[in-house]
């Protein structure tokens, strides 16, 4: 995973201004993550959010919930460097690693110690062997009753599904930022960092987590590929 697009500066700064921001339902998929945490861990005092970016998820969960810290892991420097600056008024609550997730996350925490685990976007980038051992390592990391929520980028059931997905996409993304649409889509279709997405279907994903141990597994919230998952130990 180290060596993937998002070590460039430029790829980072696009995603954080232009793409982050304009992800369709991105305040629901948020406002999802915080209703099942609150079900399932109203009163979490460690969160552990992995591939970070510039924290923003980590961000929500430590203003709703005061009295938590956070442990941040990103692999991409400059993610790392954003999430420095974005996290600031936060500095003294949490920690923020530069840490690749093909390598163990158990590095960062004691097991059955962290109550809940977000992640943002960054999954899919791993194979899907790595994946799998990731979500039991998660597992393991998680205080009984703790939970993991994932609010990712899956595959679609049919490539037509897929195609859809793509025209939606490239118009929500061309509105919000009002842009050509053409010129969206050329931009879409070529972007550099495509080739690090690994995809895989939300309802095998959920099924992995089963076979793992997590109950009340099960997407939450779905527009198109973009999926809010996860369970609870």
């Amino acid at each position: 995973m180290s060596n993937t697009h998002w070590q460039r500066q430029d790829i980072t700064n696009h995603y954080l201004e232009q793409v982050r921001g304009a992800v369709p339902f991105g305040a629901a998929q948020t406002n999802m993550m915080l209703q099942v945490v609150n079900h399932f861990q109203p009163t979490p005092t460690r969160i552990m959010d992995l591939g970070c970016g510039n924290g923003i998820l980590a961000e929500v969960l430590l203003q709703t919930y005061p009295e938590s810290t956070a442990i941040l892991v990103d692999h991409s420097e400059p993610m790392v460097e954003a999430a420095r600056l974005h996290m600031e008024p936060y500095k003294q609550r949490c920690e923020i690693f530069h840490g690749d997730l093909y390598q163990s996350i158990k590095q960062f925490a004691n097991p059955n110690s962290v109550d809940c685990i977000i992640s943002g976007y960054a999954i899919h980038h791993l194979s899907h062997q790595r994946k799998k051992e990731l979500y039991k390592e998660i597992y393991d990391l998680l205080a009984p009753g703790g939970l993991f929520i994932n609010v990712e980028h899956t595959a679609s059931a049919t490539p037509e599904l897929e195609r859809l997905h793509d025209e939606l996409f490239i118009s929500h993304l061309a509105t919000h930022n009002k842009q050509d649409r053409e010129e969206v889509a050329t931009a879409y279709f070529q972007r550099p960092d495509k080739d690090d997405n690994i995809l895989e279907k939300v309802d095998i994903q959920v099924d992995w987590l089963r076979k793992i141990g997590f109950n009340h597994a099960d997407c939450y919230f779905k527009w198109m590929e973009l999926a809010v998952f996860g369970g609870v130990k």
